[in-house]
Parts: C-alpha cells; sequence; structure tokens
C-alpha cells in the first residue's frame, strides 16, 4: 500500500538551508521511493507575528493545527508529519478527525534540549547574540515554550530525531517510550559521494575550513579562538570561515591581526561551489555547543576533510577517532587536536580515507527508507490502540 504523508514545516522549500534544506532533501527521497507526499511550507502556512519566540509560542501550534484540519478535510493522510515541537495542538485534531492517521514531530535539535545543552555554556561565555532586554524576555517566554516540547511528547505518535542525545532527553526527561522514538540520520548531499573528492595532500592540509553561520550554539568564539592559535602556531597555514555576508564584521572582530590576514570569508554559496570549497580544504573544525545533526560535519567528512568537531549531535554517534576528532569546547584542545593531524600527514591521509568511507554508508534513500518503515510501525500501532 502506497503511503500518504502530508509534511508540515515552517522553513521554506529552501535545499540550501538547514533545518529547510533536510526537510526538502527528506521529502524528495520519500517520493523517490515511492511515498506519496504533499508538503506545507513557511510560505503556505502563512505569519503574522514576526517576532520569533513569540510566533513560535501564540501563533505556530494554532497555524499547525489549522493546516493538518484543512489537508484532512481534502484527503486522507496515513502520516502527517510536523517540523518542531509545537504541532502538538495539530496532532490532537488529526486524532479527533482521522483516529488511524499517525501524527509524527520530526525535530532537527530537541528544543528543550537545546536550551538545557546550552545554558552552562551561556553563564561561561555569555550570549553575545541576545541583549539584555531580549535575554530577560526569552526568560519569561522559555517556560512557555517549555510547555510545547512536553505536550509533544505526550501527543505524538512517534518522533524523529537525529541524534541518540536527542532520543536519551526524550526519554529519560520526558517519559517518552523507546518504541515511539527513531534516530534516522541525514546524509551529505548525493552528487558529494557521487564524485570522488581529490586525494589528501600536504596542500589541503595546509588549509582550515568552518561553516556555520554565526550563532551562540555554533561557538563561534571556540572556531575564532582556534584559528587565533592555529595561525600562532604554523606560519604557512591558511583559513576559510563561510558564513552569511551580514556576519563578516564580527567575525573579523573575534580574530587576531595575524589570523585576519590569513583568514578568507566566503558568503553562502550554493551546494555544488561549496563542495568546491570543501575539496580545498583538509581541515574541518566543528565545535559546536549544540547539534541536533550538524549536517556539515559529515558533508566534510564525505569531500574527504579531517573533522576536528564536538561531542555533540550525530557527530556522538558518527565520529569514533578513526574517520575524525571529537574535542570538548576550548580552544586549547580543538588547536592542539588539528596541529596533531596537520603534522602527521600519514594521519591524516588514513583519517580521510576513513571519513570518506563513512559519509558513503549514509545516504536520502537510507534516510527516506529508514523513516517510511517507523511511519509503517507507528500506524500499526495507531490501529492496534482502535481494537
Amino acid at each position: 500500500m502506497t503511503l500518504k504523508v502530508l509534511m508540515m514545516a515552517d522553513t521554506p522549500a529552501d535545499p540550501n538551508l538547514g533545518a529547510a534544506g533536510t526537510e526538502v532533501q527528506t521529502l524528495r527521497a520519500l517520493q523517490s521511493i515511492g511515498v506519496d507526499v504533499d508538503a506545507i511550507w513557511s510560505d503556505d502556512l502563512g505569519r503574522r507575528i514576526q517576532h520569533g519566540n513569540l510566533h513560535l509560542l501564540l501563533e505556530l501550534p494554532r497555524t499547525y493545527e489549522r493546516a493538518a484540519v484543512d489537508a484532512l478535510r481534502r484527503k486522507e493522510y496515513d502520516v502527517i508529519h510536523a517540523n518542531q515541537p509545537h504541532g502538538f495542538r495539530a496532532a490532537r485534531a488529526v486524532h479527533r478527525l482521522s483516529p488511524r492517521t499517525a501524527f509524527i514531530h520530526r525535530s532537527h535539535g530537541f528544543e528543550l534540549n537545546v536550551e538545557e545543552t546550552l545554558r552552562p555554556w551561556r553563564a561561561m561565555y555569555g550570549s553575545e547574540e541576545r541583549g539584555a532586554i531580549r535575554r530577560l524576555a526569552s526568560r519569561v517566554i522559555a517556560p512557555l515554550l517549555a510547555r510545547h516540547s512536553h505536550a509533544i511528547a505526550r501527543e505524538a505518535d512517534g518522533h524523529i530525531v537525529s541524534s541518540s542525545l536527542d532520543a536519551a532527553f526524550l526519554h529519560e526527561r520526558l517519559g517518552v517510550a523507546n518504541e515511539r522514538i527513531a534516530v534516522i540520520p541525514q546524509s551529505a548531499p548525493e552528487p558529494y559521494l557521487r564524485h570522488d573528492p581529490p586525494a589528501m595532500s600536504e596542500q589541503r592540509l595546509r588549509r582550515v575550513l568552518h561553516v556555520a553561520q554565526l550563532a551562540f550554539f555554533k561557538a563561534p568564539m571556540i572556531s575564532a579562538a582556534g584559528i587565533n592559535r592555529l595561525a600562532a602556531a604554523e606560519r604557512d597555514l591558511r583559513f576559510t570561515w563561510v558564513c552569511d555576508r551580514s556576519s563578516e564584521q564580527t567575525i573579523r572582530a573575534l580574530l587576531t591581526g595575524e589570523a585576519n590576514e590569513r583568514t578568507e570569508v566566503r558568503h553562502w554559496m550554493s551546494q555544488e561551489a561549496l563542495r568546491d570549497t570543501y575539496d580545498q580544504h583538509g581541515i574541518f573544525l566543528f565545535p559546536s555547543f549544540f547539534e541536533g545533526f550538524g549536517k556539515a560535519f559529515l558533508e566534510a567528512m564525505s569531500r574527504g576533510l579531517c573533522v576536528i568537531a564536538a561531542d555533540t549531535g550525530a557527530m556522538h554517534d558518527i565520529i569514533d577517532g578513526r574517520n575524525g576528532m571529537l574535542v570538548p569546547g576550548n580552544a586549547d584542545e580543538l588547536a592542539r587536536v588539528a596541529l596533531a593531524v596537520i603534522r602527521d600527514p600519514g594521519r591524516a591521509s588514513a583519517m580521510s580515507a576513513a571519513a570518506i568511507g563513512t559519509a558513503r554508508q549514509y545516504s536520502w534513500e537510507r534516510t527516506a527508507r529508514e523513516i517510511a518503515a517507523f511511519y509503517r510501525a507507528r500506524i500499526a500501532a495507531r490501529a492496534a490502540m482502535g481494537r
């Protein structure tokens, strides 16, 4: 029987963005294996409240609910799949209107887990992205938003997360049964996997790359401090930082004079251009304080870079010391481990080959098949409840 699925995501349908790109790639992959998928994106949902947290708190739950109800009046679905925990009202409505339809919540980093994980890091470093008024407002809104996480934990028939750390949080902190949780990894873009990267070389090893938006959870202060230390330790290293255009000035302010001179800031680009950027580098720094999955590290591995990453997100599940390195959240250790790899070309070549082999174990087809299997299991569980 062909699965009929409605995907709802409060993101644009842009394959080049983080969570949005993941949802687009998932939709395409599900369709490629024969799943009948309709989609509702942010442009379809509409938005009146521009403030981010107030939109999530006051508007998105009802918007998701209306969209799901309208869709069910037009068509029967086996599954309604919603991105973010704010679909709890939609889950209740779906269960009321279509008891056999399974409601699946997909998280790209479970929001309550994000907040709890970042709290000690904010205390240590402060949040450069928020002023005093915004921090106060967030303290007021955060407990209200936390209710959404608890509500979706109760209401959803299943939860798709990208790392075992999010799964453990759902099970241990929110009491979600393990059978209602699926840890399903993502993939690098198919062209990254189809075309072999250049071999690791001395030239590649002298070039260090970081790809991330300028956001606190990405630990830009750690990345910048690590680059500063590397620049001081090795005079011929060159660095590239890929980010949005508006962030360049802030990034430059984090770098020392010497590191600034040897760092090129590149702005967001197409996946093809980003692949070429990966291929020009040998070391990838990714010291985020939190990731749901952290797709960039797997993109880097697929192109044979030696990844030095934080022990969070899917890096925790995939990087094993042979195909990349995990480090704690401090610049000294980030630079020390990176230098050890840079100064040992044989080790770097072996790590590069292992990284490519690991990345090729993951594909969007694999993601789609695992999601479809989870859908079917939760549909069957829902049917059994109705007997």
